[in-house]
Formats: C-alpha cells, sequence, structure tokens
C-alpha cells in the first residue's frame, strides 16, 4: 500500500472514529437529555402533588377555622338571645303576678314547710301581704322580685326560695333548649322561604 494510499485510509478510518464519537456523545446527550426532561416532569409532578396538598391542608384549616368562627359566632348569638329571653321570662312572671297576686301568694305559703319564720323576703307589691301572713317576722324588701318569697326561719338553719324567679332559675335549663328548637325551627323556615 502507497502513502497516499495510507494517508486516504487513516484519515477515513479517524473521520469513522470521530463520526463515532460524535454519535456517542449525541447518543449521550439525547440520553441525558431525556433523562433531564424526565426528571423535570417528575419534579413538576412532585411540586404539583405538594401544591395540592398544601392546597388541601390550608383549605382544611381554613374550613375548620370558619367553622370554629361560626360555632362560636352561634354560642355567642344564643347566649345573647338566652340572657334576653330570661329578661323576657322574668317580665312575664311580673305581669303574670300583677293579675294573680293573692292566688299565687296563697300557693306559695301553702308550700312552705312547718317552721317559725324570722324573716320574709318579697317584692313592694306583696309587702302588705307578707305582713298580714307573718305579722312576726321581718319583712325585707327585694325588687328583683317578681313574685313570691324568700323565707328564713329564726335561727337561720332553714331558708326556703319559693319565689318566680327562683321557679324560672330551675326550670330554665328544660325551658330553654325547646326555646332554642323553636326558634331555630322559626329562623330556618323563614330562610327557606
Amino acid at each position: 500500500m502507497g502513502e497516499s494510499e495510507l494517508k486516504i485510509a487513516l484519515q477515513r478510518e479517524g473521520e469513522e472514529q470521530v463520526r463515532a464519537f460524535w454519535q456517542a456523545a449525541e447518543e449521550k446527550v439525547a440520553k441525558r437529555r431525556q433523562e433531564l426532561r424526565d426528571e423535570q416532569e417528575q419534579l413538576r409532578i412532585e411540586a404539583e402533588r405538594q401544591l395540592q396538598s398544601e392546597v388541601s391542608r390550608r383549605r382544611n384549616r381554613l374550613l375548620v377555622k370558619s367553622r370554629m368562627q361560626a360555632v362560636a359566632s352561634r354560642l355567642h348569638a344564643e347566649a345573647l338571645f338566652d340572657e334576653r329571653l330570661q329578661g323576657l321570662a322574668s317580665q312575664l312572671l311580673t305581669e303574670l303576678t300583677e293579675k294573680n297576686r293573692e292566688v299565687l301568694w296563697q300557693a306559695f305559703c301553702a308550700e312552705l314547710p312547718p317552721a317559725e319564720w324570722s324573716k320574709i323576703t318579697v317584692s313592694q307589691a306583696d309587702k302588705a301581704l307578707a305582713a298580714r301572713t307573718f305579722p312576726a317576722a321581718e319583712i325585707e324588701l327585694e325588687e328583683t322580685l317578681a313574685g313570691g318569697l324568700i323565707a328564713t326561719s329564726r335561727d337561720a338553719g332553714l331558708k326556703v326560695d319559693n319565689s318566680l324567679g327562683c321557679r324560672l332559675s330551675r326550670a330554665w335549663p328544660d325551658l330553654l333548649p325547646q326555646l332554642m328548637s323553636e326558634f331555630r325551627r322559626l329562623v330556618d323556615r323563614d330562610e327557606t322561604a
């Protein structure tokens, strides 16, 4: 083989090696690009999953917070409503007492256990009835009483609160749920109308 033929053969072989090298390099680059695209897609998927998870977590926190605020608002409103209802009930007791004061007074006194009552607490409106019924007792006035009396024995060993206010207080835990239920029913009916 001559020198020019050797030169051409070496040149061809070098070009083939360069082409093979470039082809291998391009395949590596293409493979690496695909790996990077796959990694990028995995990162995008993971970021999307984390974002959805965070959005869900925040939404749940906001829902819980709003529910808690709604419950707190409702409890506050119900407490105010409870106060208002108790005030109205007390006013009604006063009005009811005015209509049947003598009959109610006799009923309250009849319910007292036998004792030597030394102090009778009543409203101004019941002062004369108390003085007539308990002539030996000290009559103390309490304007917050709507009707009825509070009787205290001589040795203060026995004290009986037989007032309408006390009866209302004892009955209130049973009355309030019924009143609130009726109120909610009316409110719900108005909201759907």
